[in-house]
């Protein structure tokens, strides 16, 4: 059964980023909780568990070919029946428990390997992947590099790649002036594209430990094709184009727009739907077809957008690769990255022991719940998909960073090959066939460390490489992420060095400050504040402050210069926008009238914000979420983490994230110091020459005084356990103000109750 996954249109440095376990082929790989639990140059140790004592045995061949690779009748064979088969047997006698050491292999080579298992009895999905009784199915793993090399694996893709796809009904909207023929796409636009695909690929490529080389092989059909049928009155260069391959028979098939197709690389113009035969066959395919359509309000052709769509490599043995399918209209380096990484998941579901901690994270981020909805049906979801990240670009390395150096090493699928890495850091040394290097990185590569301190391979993963936010992919700025320096022991110039420094590649202190604002729209109570994010590009500046009190959680957005739209995500929780539904998601809208949306509708009432504009071009936001009441946020004192990500967006649809592309910035409350000024406008302190009453021992007209209160040192005294009230009663007042002088050793509460509120309900409670 295929696992078809999609995303709909576009809409949204992990935080500190875990890094310890990606490192060079000097020392084994240890990794004691799964099935190959340590990895050397010359050896693997597996250990596995059967239902019954048995041998420990397992069959072992090297090969970078799977026996599941397709061919066709008459060309097909068990490898496990050829030449090269090794039996390795464990210590004699039977157990359920095996734990087997298999030594004699080559270095920078990869291993298949089945598992002695005569008493279990194979799904036929195990059979499809190469279990035959006795042996379980089919397995890899890829030993340590030799000195001075590193050992990863190569996943080649087969990219189609439809620049010039019309249609042709769209210019013939008014049959008698038909549009212009489009210009076909410019080798500018097409480097662009294939930009988009280099950006994804050192994506995957750095958020793996330099591990997995996803290596998109791009083909282009560039003939001019039809999307849609051809109108009747079609002439001229309109007349008889070719239909698409990925037309799927409808204007537009959700979630990718088209059609899926297996495209054979010997004959890219040849549709077709059936397995090809491939000497070293792909496991990953892309198809990105390009159509436009005439628009007769802007009198120009304009590129479908879409989603993706993406089906796993369950067909892999039956000559169907891992394909996705999506149009070029909007954010290619997303679509690529996203989708791809749908066709990832798979290869790990495949590779590795498919459990929670056996596992490439599908990108759609949801937390672990348990769930009765209103109609009584259970929602389930076991397998947590969100943790401490944020949205979109941020989510794919916080999990991909989550598998270890040997987990990578037992993908089944591409190719292992091993790459120089003389200093043995992790980060291969002077290749232009991958993703990255160190001499495109600017480090030495005779040093481990550059900068005498932290690992190039380390320092290179401080970042997340994500390129912008979600944009469309013509009009996008070039690059955003922070590229660290290699030869630099300090990335912010704050003080910190990088090794020890939470956020290397922001200056802002991660803190939110004690203090306090009015939500006036008048940024000048904000001039003490330090920020906690600024962006300057593109004639657009924008800084970000925030503060808190006893009462709510303060930002401030300073923006002057053009913009659009302003999105905003705080995690009051501080674990990640996804865990809970208390992260806010605020968009705000520069029209005639700033307006504001939460979570995609109208801003709750517990919500307060104003805004102002300055005719410098200068747009201040204030947005306040209160501690607790209606508001979902809650806090004591200070500690709590709040995190934000700020994405500002231009009238030209360019977008430009204050921290790297959707990674949150983590900060946390700063504790409570001293008194608090009083807001702005607040009424002057109250004296008792300005009171309307005063109440004291010896002045007590008007006061319900509770069982159990004594007056000593001419104060009013209580030592019971039970409520007792001193109740001040006759008031006939909207609004006062009330000074009160209260001393307590555990428990005093100051409440207020309304005229309606019976006796017997008025409690601390």
């Amino acid at each position: 059964m295929h696992r078809l996954i999609g995303l709909g249109l576009m809409s949204v440095l992990l935080h500190p980023v875990g890094y310890s376990a990606h490192q060079g082929d000097t020392q084994p790989l240890h990794d004691p909780m799964r099935p190959v639990m340590e990895i050397g140059r010359d050896y693997v140790v597996l250990q596995y568990h059967t239902r019954t004592p048995t041998e420990t045995r397992v069959q072992i061949r090297q090969s970078n070919l799977p026996m599941t690779a397709w061919r066709p009748e008459g060309k097909r064979a068990d490898p496990w029946q050829g030449a090269g088969v090794r039996i390795v047997d464990g210590e004699p006698g039977k157990r359920t428990y095996h734990r087997l050491r298999i030594t004699g292999l080559q270095p920078g080579k990869r291993y298949y390997y089945r598992i002695y298992d005569p008493d279990l009895k194979p799904t036929l999905e195990e059979r499809k992947w190469g279990a035959s009784p006795p042996w379980r199915r089919e397995y890899a793993v890829a030993t340590l590099a030799p000195q001075g090399y590193k050992t990863i694996v190569r996943l080649p893709v087969k990219v189609l790649l439809m620049p010039n796809v019309v249609n042709v009904a769209s210019a013939y909207q008014d049959p008698n002036t038909p549009a212009p023929p489009p210009q076909p796409m410019s080798e500018a636009e097409l480097a662009r594209i294939r930009e988009e695909y280099a950006i994804a690929a050192r994506y995957f490529w750095v958020n793996s430990g330099m591990r997995f080389w996803v290596d998109f092989q791009l083909f282009i059909d560039d003939r001019w094709q039809r999307w849609g049928e051809e109108p009747p009155q079609a002439q001229g260069f309109y007349k008889g184009l070719p239909a698409c391959r990925s037309y799927p028979g409808v204007d537009f098939a959700p979630p990718g727009g088209g059609a899926f197709t297996i495209v054979d690389t010997s004959d890219i113009t040849r549709a077709n739907t059936e397995p090809v035969h491939e000497e070293f066959p792909y496991a990953g395919q892309i198809e990105q077809a390009f159509p436009r359509r005439w628009n007769p309000q802007t009198q120009r052709w304009e590129f479908y957008n879409s989603g993706g769509g993406t089906y796993g490599v369950d067909s892999f043995p039956d000559g169907f690769p891992a394909r996705s399918q999506f149009l070029g209209g909007g954010d290619t380096a997303w679509l690529v990255a996203h989708e791809f990484h749908h066709q990832m998941e798979s290869f790990g579901a495949f590779s590795l022991a498919h459990r929670e901690d056996e596992r490439i994270v599908f990108n759609h981020p949801d937390p672990r719940q348990r769930r009765v909805n209103p109609d009584g049906a259970l929602t389930l979801i076991p397998w947590t998909t969100a943790a401490k990240h944020g949205e979109h670009w941020n989510i794919m390395p916080y999990w991909d960073r989550t598998l270890s150096d040997a987990q990578w090493l037992r993908i089944y699928f591409g190719e292992v090959v091993v790459v120089r890495d003389a200093d043995g850091d992790g980060f291969p040394d002077d290749d232009p066939r991958l993703p990255l290097d160190e001499k495109r990185f600017g480090s030495d590569p005779r040093r481990a460390r550059t900068d005498g301190q932290m690992s190039d391979l380390h320092k290179a993963m401080l970042s997340t490489w994500a390129p912008a936010p979600l944009q469309t992919t013509f009009v996008k700025p070039r690059w955003q992420s922070r590229i660290p320096n290699p030869r630099k022991t300090d990335q912010d110039g704050d003080g910190l060095p990088d090794t020890v420094d939470p956020y290397p590649l922001y200056p802002w202190q991660p803190l939110v400050w004690y203090a306090r604002a009015t939500v006036d729209g008048d940024p000048s109570e904000w001039d003490a504040i330090p920020p906690a994010g600024e962006l300057d590009a593109d004639g657009t500046r924008l800084t970000v402050k925030h503060c808190h009190d006893e009462d709510a959680y303060y930002v401030l957005f300073e923006i002057t210069g053009e913009w659009e739209r302003l999105h905003i995500a705080l995690d009051g929780e501080g674990q990640g926008v996804y865990t809970t539904d208390t992260v806010q998601f605020v968009d705000i809208y520069n029209r005639d009238d700033l307006s504001i949306r939460v979570r995609g509708r109208e801003a709750p009432p517990w919500l307060r914000w104003n805004a102002s504009r300055r005719r410098d071009r200068t747009t201040i936001i204030e947005l306040a979420i209160p501690n607790g009441g209606d508001s979902p946020w809650f806090w004591q004192g200070g500690g709590r983490e709040v995190g934000v990500s700020v994405d500002l967006f231009k009238p030209s649809g360019a977008g430009y994230s204050v921290y790297e592309p959707y990674a949150v910035f983590y900060c946390r409350m700063t504790e409570p110091v001293g008194a608090l000024p009083l807001p702005s406008g607040a009424p002057a302190d109250l004296t008792r020459e300005q009171s309307t009453r005063v109440l004291t021992p010896d002045r007590a007209e008007g006061l319900h005084i509770g069982d159990g209160w004594q007056v000593r040192d001419g104060a009013w005294a209580y030592d019971g356990h039970a409520e007792a009230h001193l109740r001040i009663t006759g008031l006939n007042a909207r609004a006062f103000d009330l000074w009160v002088e209260l001393e307590a050793v555990q428990d005093g509460v100051l409440a207020a109750y309304l005229p309606s509120t019976p006796e017997a309900e008025m409690n601390a409670g």
